[in-house]
């Protein structure tokens, strides 16, 4: 998982790598990188661990993004190494509460869900009145996408075109998060 934290928001988001290799270390810094510019709240400088690959460094020069390596073995320089501890406590809370039948094998269904939730209770460094969920994405509108707990059981409707007239009107799945569209 790859987490992007926002100073001033005081926002958390994250994204699930295929693996730790350069390509997918780029993919998902361009995917935080392209949720921080649709929010309105592009970064145009970046602290990374000291642990960086060339080919990161190369899609920064490309997108015209300043970056600074924090000091070896020095964490506390890098305020994403406390975000990430938050998302990581906040996500594997979320993981606890899953069915017991829930699929483990399917946890990265959960990191939206996960960040969506973590960013409701945060408040902005600017306006603590405000969440870091409403500071990048706008208010989160509860009733056309309600919230329950990650990986329960639930029968979700088939609609009537794509059943057979005897089936059961219904199927069981897990959450794994609002249909935010």
């Amino acid at each position: 998982i790859m987490v992007g934290y926002h100073h001033d928001g005081n926002s958390i988001l994250a994204t699930a790598l295929k693996d730790r290799t350069a390509q997918s270390i780029v993919k998902g810094w361009e995917y935080l990188h392209k949720t921080f510019e649709l929010s309105g709240n592009a970064l145009d400088s970046y602290v990374l661990d000291n642990e960086t690959s060339k080919d990161l460094i190369e899609a920064f020069v490309k997108n015209n993004v300043k970056y600074q390596l924090a000091p070896p073995h020095c964490h506390r320089t890098n305020k994403a190494e406390r975000a990430i501890q938050t998302f990581k406590s906040h996500f594997l809370s979320g993981l606890a509460t899953c069915d017991p039948s829930f699929p483990l094998r399917e946890w990265d269904r959960l990191i939206e869900q996960a960040t969506i939730t973590l960013n409701l209770m945060r408040a902005t460094r600017i306006n603590p009145r405000v969440s870091a969920y409403t500071f990048m994405f706008g208010e989160y509108d509860y009733r056309s996408t309600p919230l329950v707990p990650p990986g329960i059981k639930l029968i979700a409707h088939v609609k009537p075109q794509t059943r057979g007239s005897w089936n059961l009107h219904g199927i069981q799945g897990y959450a794994v998060g609002p249909a935010m569209n």
